[in-house]
């Protein structure tokens, strides 16, 4: 017969009694302060992603039923989406997009979600676009469907276009949505990779129209990393968002703290033809190894103050859901069926399963080898990630600055990357507690 999670959640204490433990006995490695707030304050919605507007089995947001479910159940804050005016007929603007869905849809689909979307102005390509076609979409949305994030173009280095081409694009589409409407948020450059050079050329030629810069980070694409070396390298993406900061502070100190940053586009690899040797090329997106190394930069991106977008919702193996039915019924799934880089940030968001990280990040630190640790208050959770594929570390947590009397334990497993994070015990806080980090795993702490 079936169990209550009470039952469940004894019979799992039972399991792990040699792991688990709410004394003080043992000496901690994991220390967390909630009442100690990092300096950066948190980005608005740090957790997002990406609506590529493709769906080659009918799985998308506007066809899909059970895709809006499911991108609801994981609860994250705005979603980019390309979008073109098209002689006023707007539709998306990806490459090889539909164009029987209209812009209006796609926008509707986003904020049927519970999030908010933000437009990336396209034209017959990324950036084949006029300034009149970018204020004619503000015209068109705001405010009857309103839209209050915009990016400017996508990835014009792509395109062969100079910084100083682009900044001069964006100087003039900025001035003339503003001037139908001044409250939104205009985001650029949209670089495809960082460059700190590029990137300050930027600011310098546009740090006083820019709301946000955006820029993106894909681990790999052109050739593979192993796993050791892509999981060693999330760390890079807070780097790269604290470097980008301390530029803006720099240049537009008079701005600084209105400019939000944001890695557009982020995901294991930009292709699965990066010379990879798995099924149909990198097969790791559909192993619990990308569960891991998401949750981990989308807490390095967090904590640096930066707002990450994984792309995206569905485009092949880069998907937060399966796209292809092949895929699909290759790995025993649906289509729409959560992929392993959704469940890592769902250990972040929550969804429908658990409270959100808190909109404050506090200090957080381990000793543990191959073992990251976030923590946040106003909303007390503390994230764990393993990146060891082998070895079970133990986390032995030291809390100050809580008064909460009980953890709920959430977590992933590398063994059934497609399976939802389970509820693994709800334990009683007394001075401390320790618990099992199986090998590469994420487990969510929720104090209360």
């Amino acid at each position: 017969m079936p169990t209550s999670p009470i039952t469940r959640a004894m019979a799992t204490l039972s399991l792990f009694a040699a792991t688990v433990t709410t004394t003080p006995a043992q000496t901690a490695n994991t220390y967390i302060d909630f009442g100690t707030p990092l300096p950066q304050a948190l980005a608005p919605a740090p957790f997002s992603s990406s609506i590529s507007t493709y769906g080659q089995n009918g799985g998308s947001i506007i066809a899909s039923a059970t895709q809006r479910a499911n991108l609801a159940s994981l609860g994250l804050g705005l979603y980019r989406v390309p979008l073109q005016w098209n002689g006023g007929n707007i539709i998306s603007g990806a490459a090889y997009g539909p164009t029987n869905i209209s812009g209006d849809q796609w926008v509707s689909g986003i904020k049927s979600l519970g999030a908010q979307p933000m437009v990336v102005v396209a034209g017959s390509s990324n950036n084949n676009f006029t300034p009149d076609d970018a204020a004619a979409l503000v015209q068109h949305f705001n405010p009857g469907n309103p839209v209050g994030y915009w990016v400017i173009g996508n990835e014009p280095d792509n395109d062969h276009m100079s910084m100083a081409a682009y900044c001069a694009l964006f100087n003039a589409t900025v001035d003339k949505m503003k001037a139908v409407d001044p409250t939104i948020k205009v985001a650029g450059p949209a670089w495809s990779h960082y460059d700190q050079n590029e990137l300050q050329a930027f600011l310098d030629c546009a740090g006083s129209k820019v709301d946000v810069i955006d820029y993106h980070h894909y681990a790999m694409g052109g050739s593979y990393l192993d796993n050791a070396t892509a999981l060693a390298q999330t760390p890079n993406w807070e780097s790269e968002i604290s470097q980008l900061r301390q530029m803006v502070n720099t240049t537009v100190p008079q701005r600084a703290a209105a400019i939000e940053i944001q890695v557009g586009e982020y995901n294991w690899s930009w292709r699965t033809g990066d010379g990879y040797p798995g099924r149909n090329g990198d097969d790791r997106f559909y192993q619990g190894v990308a569960t891991v190394w998401s949750a981990s930069v989308a807490g390095h991106i967090m904590r640096a103050g930066g707002r990450g977008h994984q792309y995206s919702d569905q485009n092949g193996a880069l998907g937060l859901t399966f796209e292809k039915q092949s895929d699909a019924t290759y790995y025993g799934q649906r289509i729409d069926a959560p992929m392993p880089i959704y469940h890592g940030l769902r250990m972040f968001s929550g969804g429908d399963l658990f409270r959100p990280f808190g909109s404050v990040a506090v200090s957080a630190s381990t000793t543990l080898a191959n073992v990251e640790v976030f923590a946040s208050t106003n909303g007390q959770n503390v994230v764990m990630i393993n990146k060891d594929p082998a070895a079970t570390q133990i986390a032995i947590l030291q809390a100050s600055g809580t008064s909460a009397t009980t953890v709920d334990v959430w977590q992933t497993d590398n063994n059934a990357p497609f399976q939802t994070p389970q509820f693994m015990a709800s334990l009683v806080l007394s001075n401390g507690l320790s618990y099992a980090l199986p090998p590469y795993s994420v487990t969510t702490f929720v104090f209360r």
